[in-house]
């Protein structure tokens, strides 16, 4: 047997691999994690709450407050040129064989309205996220009927201010400005992660998470 040699120096410990932010994200926020991530059809559900609320209330900011000022005549345009079209239609339907007249156009008065209607309307649509995101612990009133919300991918706390701000306003920009193109590809990010987080979720590092699995996990 060969006597060891002195000047050999012993094998050092081999240090583990320490984990990716990533992977140590997909352990945190996995079905069976500590902070399980909501499903899609609950989130959407959530949001379709979120929506028919915003909507009425902006309809009745828009309609009733603002453009009553600054357009008197834009409901009376409005329902004036909804009626032209339908008279439109059902004349193209019952009578095919006629000559085709063009389609009813809004006038420039009632364009103008419109304009700020949907200016207002989208303008509620980010206050309402950014607030709900920023002071309300990442909820809103849709995501609290579904006992979700929404958490740092930083901190696993509710989003900073800057963070729901920005989140609210990418939600709002994919619905109003870039639809459905902005759609697709906040839904396309969720081919890429585990933690099920959309466009807006990923760049306003965010994850929205279901208390309903987290207290089941817990009562364990």
């Amino acid at each position: 047997m060969s006597s060891p040699n002195p000047n050999e120096r012993p094998p050092e410990n081999t240090p583990s691999t320490a984990p990716s932010a990533g992977n140590l994200l997909d352990s945190i926020f996995r079905k069976d994690g500590p902070m399980p991530t909501a499903s899609i059809p609950l989130r959407a559900f959530a949001f379709l709450l979120d929506f028919i609320l915003i909507s009425a209330v902006a309809s009745v900011i828009i309609w009733k407050i603002v453009l009553p000022q600054s357009h008197p005549a834009a409901f009376t345009e409005l329902t004036d040129w909804t009626q032209s079209l339908i008279t439109w239609y059902s004349e193209r339907a019952t009578e095919p064989d006629t000559p085709k007249q063009a389609i009813p156009e809004p006038s420039k008065n009632l364009t103008r309205a419109l304009a700020v209607a949907n200016e207002l309307q989208m303008l509620t649509f980010w206050i309402y996220f950014a607030l709900g995101e920023a002071f309300f612990g990442g909820s809103s009133l849709g995501k609290r009927i579904c006992r979700i919300r929404s958490v740092s991918t930083v901190t696993l706390s509710p989003p900073p201010i800057m963070s729901g701000i920005v989140r609210g306003g990418l939600k709002t920009l994919t619905l109003y400005l870039l639809f459905p193109f902005g759609m697709i590809a906040t839904l396309a990010a969720l081919l890429f992660n585990k933690r099920r987080q959309m466009g807006h979720d990923m760049m306003s590092r965010t994850a929205v998470i279901d208390e309903k699995l987290i207290n089941t996990h817990n009562s364990k």
